[in-house]
């Protein structure tokens, strides 16, 4: 991990993004060790929460809860190179909104872990429970999620 969050995405291209996603594999780990190593969660979060600050203050460059990025996964081929776009252009993605209110609701749920022996982690589940409701709302005001569809 860079010292900003960042966290390296491929080998041709270390300064890009990928689907955040490690919140959701520690989650992985905890079930599959029987869920009673919290000190392995409360090792990591603090990491977690880095990365998280760098999705928020990188990828969300006008603070309005919409997500852009470059290999996000759901799109994973474009018509125009996401990662290079013109000085001062940004694309805000669906998909990029879609994975960071996955990454928020994982990372309410390691809060919730480690809230459930020490309170001080209270704050941060809430925290995480107001960026994901925000990002909700960005999603309904800019017609990003269809009812229909669930998507």
């Amino acid at each position: 991990m860079h010292p900003n969050g960042q966290i390296p995405a491929y080998e041709w291209n270390f300064g890009d993004v990928n689907p955040p996603v490690h919140a959701w594999a520690a989650l992985h780990v905890w079930d599959i060790d029987g869920q009673r190593d919290r000190d392995f969660i409360a090792r990591l979060l603090p990491k977690l929460l880095i990365n998280f600050t760098w999705w928020v203050n990188r990828v969300d460059p006008d603070g309005d809860h919409l997500f852009s990025g470059g290999f996000l996964g759901l799109d994973n081929i474009s018509a125009i190179d996401r990662s290079n776009l013109p000085d001062g252009e940004t694309i805000e993605q669906a998909d990029g909104t879609a994975w960071m209110a996955f990454y928020t609701l994982t990372l309410l749920q390691l809060t919730r872990i480690l809230a459930a022996t020490d309170d001080a982690w209270t704050d941060i589940e809430v925290k995480f429970i107001e960026h994901f409701m925000l990002i909700v709302e960005a999603m309904h005001s800019e017609d990003l999620w269809d009812d229909d569809d669930g998507f």
